[in-house]
């Protein structure tokens, strides 16, 4: 595999192709995420990477899943209401098959980010426009599971909302929108998910804790020595989650009564 094209990524020159293939880093969770996708894919649900195993350099061997994704600045139409919804209801889909995995779950498994409590579904851990492909501007395949664990469906839906809206701070660049309109989308997304009341007045506490659960995370591991969390905390990026966060919460109120079901 030595004629390959170099993709885009969140590890900058390490993601290949090789026809309709993609060679990725393997890591110690990699095992495991491949059993679950081989469980999406035998329940009909092809929207994913199919995996094939791994190289004798420790790299693993995915499908290559056809359409494009974006990274921040998102273009315009991911701020336009039918990007949201048919994303929410993607996301949906995904989280009501993985739901059915939790019974086969060992127990020893590996995972990149730790299992939170309660054990509900399978997460994807970063379901975001840069981990979602799309074909003529629809949401139609999921990517890069590196950071797949069991949780709470809100933990999983709470990082969704938060990165689709965007709901990020006027402080931040990459902003979209002022809070009224956040709150909106916000609703848009929810209503389109099937969010229950519950979970409604949960959101705002629930993405804090997702999201400072990613400072701690990134902060850890770039003192452990991860360059490429160490590339991101020098890049600023906790700095702008510190922001967000402090963005929810001082708009926690209204957020709750914004997205309340009618």
């Amino acid at each position: 595999m030595e004629n390959y094209e170099t993709l885009d990524g969140g590890r900058e020159g390490k993601i290949k192709k090789d026809g309709d293939r993609v060679i990725r880093p393997a890591n110690e969770w990699s095992s495991d995420v491949h059993k679950f996708l081989e469980f999406l894919i035998s329940k009909g649900f092809e929207l994913v990477p199919k995996p094939y195993g791994f190289t004798e350099n420790n790299e693993e061997i995915l499908s290559y899943v056809p359409g494009t994704a974006y990274n921040y600045p998102l273009p315009d139409m991911y701020l336009k209401d039918e990007m949201i919804m048919n994303s929410a209801k993607l996301l949906r889909k995904y989280h009501d098959i993985g739901r059915e995995y939790m019974d086969r779950l060992r127990g020893d498994e590996k995972w990149m980010l730790p299992e939170v409590l309660p054990l509900e579904v399978m997460c994807h851990g970063d379901y975001a426009p840069y981990n979602v492909t799309l074909i003529d501007d629809k949401p139609m395949g999921i990517i890069d599971f590196d950071t797949l664990h069991p949780g709470p469906v809100l933990w999983d839906l709470a990082y969704a909302v938060y990165r689709w809206v965007p709901f990020t701070s006027h402080e931040n660049p990459d902003h979209y929108d002022d809070i009224d309109e956040q709150i909106r989308k916000v609703k848009v997304f929810m209503d389109s998910y099937g969010a229950t009341a519950q979970q409604r007045e949960e959101l705002p506490e629930m993405m804090v804790k997702r999201l400072t659960a990613l400072v701690n995370y990134m902060t850890a591991q770039a003192d452990d020595g991860n360059e490429d969390f160490a590339k991101n905390l020098e890049d600023g990026h906790v700095i702008i989650y510190k922001n967000d966060i402090n963005y929810i919460i001082k708009n926690e109120r209204n957020i709750i009564n914004g997205i309340k079901e009618v």
